[in-house]
Parts: C-alpha cells; sequence; structure tokens
C-alpha cells in the first residue's frame, strides 16, 4: 500500500520547508509518495523543492501550476 500525499502551495517557502521536514521520516519511505503542487510561487518554493528531490527522489515529486 502506498500512502500519497498532496500539497498546494503558494508563496509559503519556509512553511513547505517544514511541512515536509515532518512528513518524511525514515521508516515511511517504502510507502509514502509525497507531490507538491505549486502555484507559480515568486519566493523561493522552488528551491525548497530541488531540495527534496535531492534529498528524498524516491518519494518525493513536484510540479508548477
Amino acid at each position: 500500500m502506498t500512502i500519497s500525499i498532496i500539497i498546494c502551495t503558494y508563496n509559503r517557502a519556509e512553511s513547505l520547508r517544514r511541512t515536509l521536514a515532518t512528513l518524511i521520516p525514515a521508516n515511511v519511505r517504502d510507502v509514502l509518495e509525497v507531490i507538491v503542487i505549486d502555484n507559480n510561487s515568486s519566493d523561493h518554493t522552488q528551491d525548497v523543492l530541488r531540495e527534496y528531490e535531492g534529498l528524498c527522489p524516491d518519494i518525493f515529486r513536484s510540479a508548477v501550476e
């Protein structure tokens, strides 16, 4: 079974970073998928997304609307 968590965000980079940090514990990586939809943020949200794509490529996905 896979658990999918879908997050929509807009200009909340630091809040997104804190949220992702709490959602991605090492012991659930085999059952978790995190998808973040960025609604064309103008802050550093894309930097946060790239960071987590690098840290957790097996469970992390992102898209820009």
